[in-house]
């Protein structure tokens, strides 16, 4: 399949596309990058079916001009490409091992879509797939416990950091062990939690809220 340029006024964005995309963030990339991938048109209504934020974005930018697939298939057919690409997107998920290495191979972010807050996420929820789970244990505590709030959620705080700490492998896992029995004998919902309860009962004064 060969893409061609198109004049965009000669195409429509698809009527009853769901997804509501960023276009500042792809006409970001479009000026920084320009158009790497080809948008798919549907031949017969000049409807795009897959990339109706990049055209848009393009607009924003001034471009008359943009890479196209052409397709041809019936308004049903159209219909579901349009919902199986977005719903493609919406079920695929990262490798945050992969996703951290790509990070830290660049200088900086710009351009990429990420922040420092976002860089953060990918720690948190790294730290989060190596902790070891207390949910299921056999205590008598565990309704005390409760539901097990993910870093990953808490992460969404602009005002939330990860706290990195280089332990040897030994004294990670037993530490691990020893906040997972503090969690359940305290009512902590998390290592985090359970770090700073011990840190106020030491010191004998409270974090602030």
């Amino acid at each position: 399949m060969n893409a061609e340029k198109v004049n965009v006024k000669n195409l429509k964005q698809y009527p009853h596309n769901p997804r509501r995309g960023n276009i500042k963030l792809i006409a970001e990339s479009l000026k920084e990058y320009g158009q790497y991938k080809p948008i798919t048109v549907n031949k017969n209504t000049n409807e795009i079916l897959v990339g109706n934020h990049t055209y848009a974005a393009a607009i924003t930018l001034g471009w008359t001009e943009i890479e196209v697939n052409y397709i041809d298939v019936d308004p049903e057919t159209a219909a579901k490409i349009v919902l199986v690409d977005n719903r493609a997107s919406d079920r695929s998920g990262y490798d945050n091992e992969a996703l951290l290495e790509l990070l830290e191979t660049l200088n900086d972010l710009e351009h990429t879509g990420y922040g420092e807050d976002e860089f953060d996420n990918v720690l948190a929820r790294i730290e989060e797939e190596k902790t070891p789970s207390v949910k299921g244990a056999i205590n008598d505590q565990d309704e005390i416990a409760g539901q097990i709030e993910t870093l990953a959620d808490r992460y969404k705080a602009v005002d939330t950091r990860v706290l990195m700490v280089e332990l040897d492998n030994t004294v990670y896992v037993w530490t691990i062990e020893q906040l997972g029995k503090y969690r359940l004998q305290n009512g902590a919902n998390s290592n985090s939690e359970a770090l700073v309860k011990l840190l106020e009962q030491n010191y004998n004064e409270k974090a602030p809220e």
